[in-house]
């Protein structure tokens, strides 16, 4: 996506206006070959073995998007054990439990953000990052299992089936997104892997 691109952009020159040195790579091997001194890694495209290699060795995922819909990330992340810091906003309100599984922060407030990287990168122990991470490893199996999921897709199904139908064009609306609605289940748990 053109906004993607433009993104990525916008983000190397702020980091090399603030002296940072930068790379960006888009595969396995590109990534292992980043010079130790580079200060800013960006990751276009990241092939699941190489997110794997990067959860497991993560402390923290930082989720920035604001108003992201659902965003499958945060719980990718809080399966694999890692806390996560996302925005207030969004997709993160339903799946981040603040103060349990992650943080959430308002998206414009980078002092807050700030605090919390410290707090984890350097001020909490092993076991407090672990004891996050587990809590986020439950909550993703028992609230976004497939089982889960089919369960509130058939709970809407049947708030369908007694709600007062106004006009066929309401009807025609509400059966639209009912299938939009099982075609996004279908993509997040195809992207879950089944692994809950």
């Amino acid at each position: 996506m053109a906004e993607n691109v433009a993104y990525h952009q916008e983000l190397v020159k702020l980091a090399e206006s603030l002296q940072l040195k930068t790379a960006t790579t888009k595969t396995i091997v590109t990534a292992l070959n980043v010079p130790d001194d580079v200060d800013v890694l960006f990751l276009l495209s990241v092939p699941n073995a190489l997110k794997d290699m990067l959860l497991n060795s993560a402390r923290l995922l930082v989720y920035t998007p604001s108003n992201e819909h659902f965003g499958i990330v945060p719980l990718e992340a809080m399966l694999a054990g890692i806390p996560v810091l996302a925005a207030n906003t969004g997709g993160p309100l339903e799946t981040v439990v603040d103060g349990q599984t992650g943080w959430l922060c308002p998206p414009g407030d980078t002092e807050k953000w700030t605090q919390v990287m410290n707090k984890v990168l350097h001020k909490m122990s092993d076991k407090e990052v672990k004891n996050k991470g587990k809590a986020g490893i439950k909550r993703v199996k028992s609230e976004f299992s497939d089982v889960k999921m089919a369960e509130r897709f058939d709970r809407l199904i049947d708030d369908m089936a007694v709600a007062k139908r106004k006009s066929l064009g309401g009807i025609y609306q509400f059966s639209g997104l009912v299938i939009i609605l099982a075609l996004i289940l279908g993509v997040a748990l195809a992207r879950l892997g089944k692994v809950v």
